[in-house]
């Protein structure tokens, strides 16, 4: 099944009066209160930067609600370490084209050695990131599964009232 889209999303197959049912089911779903950045966030630039263009993504969908803020910050400062994590693998990897570069003026044991070290740490770096990555992709399914959710749980169309007239002169009495 698809999960359903904001009302913000849908195209025009709604009548107005469906469309401004679905919106006011949908702002029982949320607090309210917009997104708050902590201030550890603010403070990392590649955090911030990443915090405000994931709150603009959710004010375009009016899902810029503070009961995403903690999740929302978390994968901001991950994501951040991210980032710091791959550059570090990004000089490793310049240091060993460096170090290939000068092999031939180096003993063997040292280029060894230092080529060694070299991939030794580029390794641990990359165990870190994949471990980071990991914790941003359950921020990410969770995070997404709880808007889904959110959603899921907006019936596509109002009950419909059954009219007592109606149904008694239907029923013949």
């Amino acid at each position: 099944m698809t999960p359903m889209k904001p009302v913000s999303m849908l195209d025009g197959h709604l009548s107005k009066s469906e469309k401004a049912w679905r919106k006011a089911t949908e702002e029982n779903t949320l607090s309210g209160a917009g997104m708050i950045e902590r201030s550890d966030v603010r403070l990392n630039l590649v955090a911030h930067k990443e915090f405000r263009r994931l709150r603009k993504l959710f004010q375009a969908i009016d899902k810029d609600d503070e009961l995403y803020s903690q999740a929302i910050n978390d994968y901001c400062l991950i994501h951040a370490e991210c980032m710091a994590i791959q550059s570090k693998i990004d000089r490793i990897e310049e240091d060993l084209e460096y170090l290939e570069a000068r092999r031939d003026e180096m003993e063997a044991d040292d280029y060894f050695r230092l080529r060694s070290e070299l991939f030794d740490k580029e390794l641990k770096f990359s165990a870190q990131l994949d471990r980071k990555r990991d914790r941003k992709r359950v921020i990410e399914d969770k995070n997404l599964m709880n808007i889904q959710s959110a959603l899921r749980s907006i019936p596509k169309q109002p009950e419909k009232v059954e009219n007592p007239i109606l149904k008694a002169l239907a029923s013949g009495g």
